[in-house]
């Protein structure tokens, strides 16, 4: 249908995955190559499934559409926010435990759940094929490629994310990018190689980076995808709005024609795109100190300090050069305290944002997410697990986990280095290894 949007169709059920079809993500950093493809409320289903609660799947603008209650079906959570969502807005609302197969009318549905909170599906249909939406869950963290293996030895088609979908370096990197689109390459011949597909889906990345800061980002990677699969095109579809899959025979189907339409539909698209975001020059340093007081009380009135401050680490802080306000800041983890560093001091900042987006990320404890994915940031490759240190904890209580007694697991903490911006930060950068594991040990 449109990016992770598919609808999946049996005798029985018409089932509704991940819909987006207007308005922006990750804080007016993407939007839609093919905005307003559909109308959601024009399309029946009896289900919809969200897989997971970033905004290119859970699209509050797209739900917005419905002029009816609907039936969704979402993992079970903690902290219940899509849930909530959907039941004050009208909506019904089924629960998935992971893991545990569930029965939609005429398919068998099973959801896995990767770092927490991105979740695949799994759909056996009547006459035994099978789909696997990976779409951009990675099932290589917690052991699920081969509890799916295990589970789903026959696995007739997979969808799956082909590009990487959050910061990949600075401004005038290029090695970075080409390094992360590898790893999502990496990640594909891995699915195929143990999932064995007769057909691949590579879906979930049609999107361009449409704010002023961040519209330089914008490269097409699907070619490259196609090359370095090549040895199996005829495995791939490369898919398009209201296009249709049969699940009947599918090794026997030849897309290759279809896949040329697919690259000129796409290539068509992205050559109209412009930067159409612009920052809000209206914030000011009240604005941000107010901001970081309400971080500084909200963290530290779910979370107990003790939990994680030591000897080592009480004087932790994060420096944040603003080049609108032309200003760098200090901000203290472990102490209320906002420091304006002197001009004549020129301190190495940690990250350089807008005004704007610091006061996105002390307001919402899920703005670490948020900025790591639109790429509304620069980052000082061997300070930039500061970043992720210092916004950690309300990070982790966005998806319900807090600290409240004992410690901070050290290896909880030291999962900073497994996300895809340090992974390749830790790898262009031998300063910043050195710097995380010294770091590391002051909060150990």
């Amino acid at each position: 249908m449109n990016h992770s949007c598919l609808l999946v169709e049996s005798p029985q059920v018409r089932m509704l995955c991940d819909p987006w079809f207007e308005g922006s993500a990750f804080g007016d950093g993407w939007r839609l190559l093919a905005e307003h493809s559909h109308r959601l409320g024009d399309i029946g289903c009896d289900y919809i499934w969200l897989s997971h609660e970033h905004p290119d799947h859970f699209s509050i603008p797209t739900l917005r559409q419905l002029d009816s209650p609907r039936r969704f079906i979402y993992q079970k959570t903690s902290d219940n926010k899509v849930r909530q969502y959907l039941l004050a807005n009208g909506h019904s609302c089924i629960e998935m435990d992971e893991a545990t197969p569930h029965v939609f009318g005429d398919i068998r549905k099973t959801v896995y759940v990767s770092d927490g909170y991105d979740s695949a599906s799994v759909i056996e249909f009547p006459d035994g094929s099978t789909l696997l939406n990976a779409n951009d869950a990675r099932l290589e963290l917690g052991g699920n490629i081969g509890r799916i293996r295990s589970r789903h030895p026959r696995i007739d088609l997979l969808a799956a994310q082909f590009s990487y979908a959050n910061w990949a370096g600075n401004e005038g990197d290029d090695s970075t990018p080409v390094d992360q689109q590898q790893l999502v390459i990496d990640r594909l011949k891995t699915y195929i190689a143990q999932f064995q597909p007769k057909k691949i889906i590579l879906f979930a990345s049609f999107v361009y980076y449409s704010h002023e800061e961040n519209f330089y980002w914008n490269r097409n990677w699907l070619p490259r995808v196609m090359e370095a699969l090549q040895e199996h095109a005829d495995r791939i579809i490369v898919p398009r709005p209201d296009q249709a899959f049969d699940m009947a025979d599918l090794a026997g189907q030849d897309f290759s024609e279809e896949n040329r339409k697919s690259m000129a539909f796409w290539q068509a698209a992205a050559s109209g795109i412009q930067a159409v975001d612009r920052s809000n020059r209206d914030i000011r340093l009240d604005d941000i100190r107010q901001a970081y007081r309400h971080f500084f009380s909200e963290t530290w009135s779910l979370n107990a300090m003790s939990t994680v401050v030591t000897g080592q680490n009480r004087d932790f802080s994060l420096v944040v050069r603003l080049p609108d306000l032309a200003q760098d800041l200090r901000l203290y983890l472990f102490e209320e305290r906002l420091e304006l560093c002197p001009a004549e001091e020129e301190p190495e900042p940690d990250i350089t944002v807008s005004a704007e987006t610091l006061c996105f990320l002390l307001r919402n404890k899920f703005g670490r997410g948020t900025v790591s994915i639109n790429s509304r940031i620069q980052f000082n490759y061997p300070s930039a697990h500061r970043f992720f240190i210092f916004f950690f904890i309300p990070y982790a209580n966005n998806i319900g986990s807090y600290f409240r007694e004992g410690r901070l697991d050290a290896a909880r903490l030291r999962s900073i280095a497994r996300t895809s911006v340090m992974m390749s930060i830790l790898k262009a950068s031998p300063a910043a290894a050195l710097n995380f594991e010294k770091d590391m040990q002051a909060f150990a």
